[in-house]
């Protein structure tokens, strides 16, 4: 059932940077954060049960996970580069900086402070995939996983730590945006929740849960009372995890087997990267940028084909070379 969580939260991506939103609320940034505790959830099995018994597995793992992002992000970054250069659409700019950024996506996460953009469109400055940013997050989240989740105090002490700055910069005390959302020290106890409901039988991760979600429900009141939310993504956060964690706890022991799991679970990925380069595509055609349903479902149906082209030209190749293959 987890492909088709990851198909649902890639369209609610899409569906954000149509302008779509659910009460005035981004159903982007809330599909953002349950992807965090999902990633979490899935790095920590696989670090902990698939490849528990590998021999060097922090590298086994690292390469995995690089073999997981990387492939399939540099196919369609490159498509979205041959189609800009040969349209009008955009003029390109290649700076050192830019192409680094572009090419190692960590550097993304720190968009802030640094000009990664490589192209223009919309009268608006873009890397080449725009929502990468949050892959550099995760890429940081999974290293730090894998460094910390079998040092019981170290990991319960470093997650502590990051809810409590996403608390405070929830508070406008620091950004919200950026110490709330997007930097890892603000977000890696999202990912923390996710490895925790993978091991819930172990006490400290039972107890870490109850503490994480017991301590939102309370701060979620008081938000709600106070009218304390950040105008940058404070409900949608909590919104998130309040949901995701009973969430992916209880896919975790639902054994439901649907079909097209496996093929949603993989397309959803492609959908997530390539939606920028549909949207700039239909733009190109002549399409006008409104929320009709053909304008959506145009979309997704290219999205849809290009990320089925990154499976069969790209991701059945990798796969072989992965861990897990």
């Amino acid at each position: 059932m987890f492909g088709y969580l990851r198909f649902i939260l890639a369209s609610m991506v899409v569906l954000s940077h149509t302008g779509v939103s659910i009460y005035g609320l981004s159903p982007g940034v809330m599909a953002v954060v349950l992807f965090y505790v999902l990633a979490g959830y899935v790095v920590s099995h696989l670090y902990e049960d698939i490849f528990k018994n590998k021999k060097n597995r922090l590298r086994y793992f690292i390469k995995d996970r690089l073999l997981r992002i990387f492939p399939l992000y540099i196919y369609i970054a490159t498509l979205t580069l041959i189609f800009i250069n040969l349209t009008s659409l955009s003029h390109s700019s290649y700076s050192i900086t830019a192409i680094l950024g572009n090419l190692f996506i960590i550097p993304l996460n720190y968009y802030m402070y640094a000009d990664f953009a490589l192209l223009s469109a919309s009268g608006v400055d873009w890397w080449l995939i725009p929502p990468a940013w949050s892959l550099g997050t995760e890429l940081q989240a999974y290293l730090l996983l894998a460094l910390t989740i079998n040092k019981k105090t170290i990991f319960i002490s470093l997650s502590l730590i990051s809810f409590t700055i996403y608390i405070i910069a929830n508070l406008s005390i620091l950004h919200p945006d950026h110490f709330g959302y997007r930097f890892i020290i603000g977000v890696f106890f999202i990912f923390s929740v996710g490895a925790a409901i993978n091991k819930s039988h172990l006490t400290h991760n039972r107890y870490f849960l109850i503490f994480i979600y017991t301590s939102m429900t309370t701060l979620m009141t008081i938000f709600s009372i106070k009218n304390y939310f950040s105008p940058t993504y404070t409900k949608e956060t909590f919104i998130a995890l309040l949901v995701g964690i009973p969430l992916i706890y209880a896919l975790k022991h639902i054994k439901i087997k649907l079909p097209l799991n496996s093929l949603l679970g993989s397309l959803s990925y492609g959908v997530f990267l390539s939606h920028f380069l549909s949207i700039w595509i239909l733009q190109y055609l002549g399409f006008s940028k409104n929320h009709s349903l053909l304008y959506l479902i145009s979309i997704f149906i290219l999205s849809i084909l290009v990320s089925y082209s990154g499976i069969v030209l790209i991701e059945k190749k990798v796969t072989k070379l992965r861990g897990i293959a």
